[in-house]
């Protein structure tokens, strides 16, 4: 085969790897959808400044992308979920720091605050933002799994939150304020559907 031929393969494999369509890719490398199409058909082949883009991405050498198809399963490189890990663990921690200085500042500042709304309830806000963070950085690594658990960690978070709020902020308590957490059942059906249907969705273009 010819390089074109090798880089059509390859890419289709490396993708598929790594789970993700020609319309997922074509949007994280900034292309066309029907680019990456014709690249996966062997009409055309990308620039060399592109192809070292795609390769930096799957984290593999430009040779592997243009080498001669094997029947091996192309592998992600060692050392990637460390990576996401470190990813993952900065971004939350980045959350947590700016929670926890305004949780000390306030206190410091403006201790008066605390009469009309503690100070406490900016970690407690934090968690819902860890798990909007924690959703995108899992959207971009196409891990289905992970983007539907911080999803719904965000929905529960985010009913806690305002729970605790509005303890503090009205006048007079509601009787029934926990009902408040009932908006979380249809959301979490909703997205365990989603989920499921995205899994659906992968294997019937795995079949055609």
């Amino acid at each position: 085969m010819g390089v074109k031929e090798n880089f059509a393969a390859n890419l289709i494999k490396y993708r598929k790897a790594m789970g993700l369509t020609q319309a997922e890719l074509a949007e994280i490398i900034n292309y066309s959808d029907k680019a990456v199409s014709k690249w996966e058909r062997a009409e055309s082949c990308p620039d060399l400044e592109t192809v070292k883009v795609i390769a930096d991405f799957f984290g593999v050498s430009i040779d592997s992308l243009i080498a001669e198809v094997t029947e091996e399963k192309p592998k992600l490189p060692a050392g990637t979920n460390k990576r996401r890990t470190i990813v993952y663990l900065l971004a939350t921690g980045a959350v947590w720091l700016i929670a926890i200085c305004c949780y000390v500042f306030l206190d410091i500042i403006f201790p008066q605050i605390r009469h009309f709304w503690p100070n406490w309830l900016a970690l407690v806000y934090a968690v819902p933002v860890s798990a909007v963070v924690l959703y995108i950085f899992t959207s971009v690594y196409k891990s289905k799994i992970l983007s539907t658990v911080f999803t719904s960690l965000f929905v529960w978070s985010t009913l806690a939150a305002l729970y605790l709020s509005l303890l503090y902020l009205l006048p007079a308590l509601p009787p029934r304020l926990w009902e408040i957490f009932l908006i979380g059942v249809p959301l979490q059906v909703l997205i365990v559907c989603y989920y499921f249907y995205g899994l659906f969705k992968r294997r019937e273009k795995k079949r055609k």
